[in-house]
């Protein structure tokens, strides 16, 4: 394939990604239509499980969540039978639910998967990434939160989110962010964790602005080994924090 051919499939990728991300950006300006009932059950109890406000190894029912949230138990079924897809509940025949216990093998499997992809990523990004993506990188590299508050902790983790995903964007590999935005999702819980047992907003804070700045001087190599040692800083305070804590006990090897 020749020179000229390849630029021209650069730019299309490239072209594609950035209007496909305008065209999110567009639809999220526009009115949403009012959620089923199903819907937004289904949203509060995905935002409790990821919390950690529902313990991981909690027992739950259809009865006691249609109570609590006022509804009838039909979108409390629906809602649990959906977030079973998504390995968040587990069933028990005439027992009811129990919110999927957390272990350390899912963990290191998770962060390993996590470890390959976004290595991987920020070397592209290397290459690809503009001045205005990295003008957002550094707005976010500078949330932090105050441990105990919740709204605090949403926000926190959703910058984090966001951060890593800016970061894949710019790889403009559309498979490659679409894996990642998975891997992160299923990371969630574990973050809201780490949050919630100990203050990690200067620690995180510090190495998403040594990553940035490593994808602003195009440095491939120094953003790989930034990323890798972020991820790997991450989950070993986790599991620390996790093995030393008394309140989250369902969690198994």
């Amino acid at each position: 394939m020749g020179s000229a051919m390849v630029e021209t499939a650069g730019i299309q990728r490239r072209g594609t990604i950035r209007a496909a991300t305008t065209k999110a950006e567009a639809a999220a300006k526009k009115p949403r239509k009012p959620s089923s009932l199903t819907e937004q059950v289904y949203a509060r109890l995905r935002a409790e499980i990821l919390r950690c406000s529902l313990k991981p190894g909690q027992e739950i029912s259809e009865a006691e969540l249609a109570e609590r949230f006022e509804v009838s138990k039909t979108p409390v079924r629906e809602a649990l039978a959906t977030l079973r897809q998504e390995g968040l509940v587990h069933t028990f025949p005439r027992r009811g639910y129990q919110v999927t216990p957390i272990t350390f093998g899912d963990m290191n499997e998770l962060f390993d998967l996590r470890t390959v992809l976004e290595a991987g990523a920020v070397e592209f990004a290397c290459e690809q990434i503009t001045a205005q993506e990295i003008e957002r990188l550094r707005e976010l590299a500078e949330v932090v939160y105050r441990q105990g508050e919740s709204p605090s902790i949403d926000n926190f983790i959703a910058a984090n989110r966001q951060f890593h995903l800016a970061i894949a964007a710019a790889s403009r590999n559309k498979r490659l962010y679409d894996v990642l935005a998975r891997q992160i999702s299923e990371l969630e819980r574990f973050f809201y964790l780490g949050a919630q047992l100990r203050d990690v907003s200067s620690e995180t804070n510090a190495e998403h602005v040594e990553i940035v700045e490593a994808l602003a001087a195009r440095d491939r190599t120094r953003a790989r080994g930034l990323m890798i040692r972020h991820n790997d800083v991450t989950r070993q305070g986790l599991f620390q924090a996790l093995a030393t804590s008394k309140g989250f006990v369902s969690i198994t090897i």
